[in-house]
């Protein structure tokens, strides 16, 4: 994919990349997408965030067993073709601090972690990388946090595989916006 500079065409371009070219992505790449995902809004301006940055790949080749295994149906094994966990050449796993608090702080967890998200996948396509963002992984969250180190107290969001997208990927295809949006209130 090519990087796209347009902000406009940018979210028409962004798309869901599960399959990646092997080719490495160098670190002064990684911290200018890291960088974008530092710079969102977050619930009080808290940043309750941590991003762990999975470039290993027999960590990553942990993480795609755990996710596999929370994707496989109940009685069926799990695929032993490697996923795209273990397929990108890194893994980000954006974390979040679990409140102290129950109630409405609990929303501000997604509140404040998935913008922080969406700035990262959205970087990483204006520089021609591809991402998609899955939190199935959930399902084995304690197998997940056993692997990653993650101490009490922090959740995993989602992972974030990323890479270079093994072809070329076109516009993103939506119908249109008036099948989507009411105005005011629910209407058909």
């Amino acid at each position: 994919m090519n990087p796209v500079t347009d902000v406009m065409d940018l979210f028409r371009r962004q798309r869901a990349v599960r399959d990646f070219a092997d080719r490495p992505v160098e670190e002064a790449t990684l911290r200018q997408v890291l960088q974008a995902a530092l710079h969102a809004p977050s619930g009080s301006n808290t940043q309750p965030w941590r991003f762990i940055v999975v470039r290993d790949e027999a960590t990553r080749k942990a993480l795609d067993a755990e996710y596999t295994t929370a994707h496989a149906r109940p009685g069926e094994a799990p695929s032993t073709e490697p996923g795209m966990m273990a397929k990108a050449p890194v893994v980000i796993v954006p974390c979040i601090r679990v409140p102290e608090r129950t109630g409405v702080a609990g929303f501000q967890t997604g509140a404040s972690i998935y913008p922080a998200c969406q700035n990262l996948m959205l970087a990483a396509r204006a520089l021609g990388l591809g991402t998609a963002l899955t939190t199935s992984h959930r399902i084995r969250a304690e197998q997940v946090h056993a692997i990653l180190g993650i101490p009490a107290g922090w959740e995993t969001a989602a992972m974030i595989p990323l890479g270079w997208p093994d072809r070329a990927y076109g516009p993103n295809h939506r119908g249109p916006l008036d099948e989507v949006v009411h105005w005011d209130r629910w209407s058909e």
